[in-house]
């Protein structure tokens, strides 16, 4: 197994609904929503740390305040700050949604990729360990892949006035 990145659209009532939670019930309850299915959500799998750094040159583990690339893979709000241990799940508010989508959509993917070296993943220990070993082209496509799914899915959430949950379990 290992961590994926978990994208979950909800309503307010449910965002306070989590806001109120410790680690264990916040965890548990985002499992039983999803499991609801009575919200959109999906997955980039193990990418996300990769796709972090490949964005920002940074690890996912050094979030970048106020970095609208940085913000659309990890979101914006910790639900649990105080915690080191705790899961890590955030989310954005469906006002915010409008920044992170105008800056994906600029997002300048051939020139991201020509100065893209998959060896600066194991320099910096990206996770999942080993990524780094993939083909170049491969890691761009499953890059390119993801941007697309998140962009589709912050359009969808900012129409729907929903929030976004990131839970990196």
């Amino acid at each position: 197994m290992g961590m994926i990145a978990e994208y979950l659209m909800i309503d307010k009532e449910t965002l306070n609904k989590l806001t109120n939670l410790d680690n264990e019930d916040l965890t548990n309850e985002i499992f039983e929503i999803e499991e609801s299915q009575k919200f959109s959500f999906f997955d980039i799998d193990k990418i996300w740390d990769a796709l972090h750094c490949f964005l920002t040159g940074v690890s996912a583990s050094e979030p970048i305040e106020d970095d609208k690339l940085s913000e659309a893979i990890v979101g914006i709000h910790t639900f649990i700050e105080e915690d080191d241990d705790a899961d890590f799940i955030s989310y954005t508010k469906n006002e915010e949604l409008a920044e992170i989508i105008k800056v994906l959509e600029n997002i300048d993917f051939e020139s991201l990729s020509a100065s893209f070296d998959p060896i600066i993943l194991k320099k910096k220990k990206i996770y999942p360990s080993g990524i780094w070993k993939e083909n170049k082209e491969s890691l761009l496509e499953e890059f390119k892949d993801a941007l697309g799914e998140i962009l589709s899915f912050y359009k969808q959430a900012l129409k729907d006035e929903h929030h976004v949950v990131v839970s990196i379990l």
